[in-house]
């Protein structure tokens, strides 16, 4: 693993297990989640840091195979695979708490939400840490001062993309990364991609963490079959 890289994750872990860190944010696992998945998983900082029961059967998932393999030299309590946001290699209904900690803004939003409710369990729950605008105005800015043309038209790209998701709905792929759909994330559109994908109870917080959250809801009874 770059040097580079390595340090990052070692920050994440900092973060994640310092609660004074403002930069920390976890989610509220409660007693009844019993099959976590984490999407976009990094090194597990998050499904570590939740200090989760050992009963609790955890798996991350993310992209970089080097970020997995350190993740399991922290732990052997998370199960971890290598795999796209947008394509689970789960079974339908296989948990019931699926999270994705600033993850999400690097996919194509829509399909990993459809993804992540089709593995989510009947009345299972969902739990995201988005991008906002402001994120993405800064980053622009910053690559404006240090006068770095290619992080520039990169920001710019985000900056566009992020506004077609926010108006029509609309993601397009990096050119030069097969799996980059990076975007910023508005709280309209998401709290529609959620209800389009099947939740409900949507909650979309844009306080000091960007976080948006919902149910997967209830199967209508089969009409024609009894309910005894």
């Amino acid at each position: 693993m770059p040097k580079d890289t390595l340090d990052y994750h070692r920050l994440e872990f900092l973060i994640a297990a310092n609660p004074d860190d403002p930069r920390r944010i976890l989610p509220d696992v409660s007693p009844h989640h019993r099959r976590i998945l984490d999407v976009g998983c990094g090194a597990g900082q998050t499904l570590i840091a939740s200090n989760l029961p050992d009963a609790v059967f955890a798996v991350g998932v993310d992209l970089d195979h080097s970020a997995l393999e350190y993740g399991k030299q922290q732990t052997t309590h998370i199960r971890f695979v290598q795999s796209e946001g947008e394509a689970l290699p789960f079974a339908n209904n296989s948990f019931d708490l699926v999270i994705c900690r600033v993850a999400l803004p690097y996919m194509h939003v829509k399909r990993a939400i459809e993804e992540m409710f089709r593995v989510l369990d009947e009345r299972g729950e969902l739990w995201l840490v988005l991008h906002p605008l402001s994120m993405t105005a800064a980053e622009l800015l910053e690559s404006l001062r240090r006068l770095n043309s290619k992080a520039t038209i990169y920001r710019l790209w985000v900056l566009g993309n992020g506004l077609s998701l926010h108006c029509f709905g609309k993601q397009w792929r990096w050119p030069l990364h097969p799996n980059r759909h990076e975007s910023w994330q508005s709280s309209a559109r998401m709290k529609r991609i959620l209800f389009s994908a099947g939740f409900e109870n949507v909650n979309v917080n844009l306080g000091e963490h960007f976080v948006a959250t919902g149910r997967k809801k209830e199967r209508a009874p089969d009409p024609g079959r009894p309910l005894l």
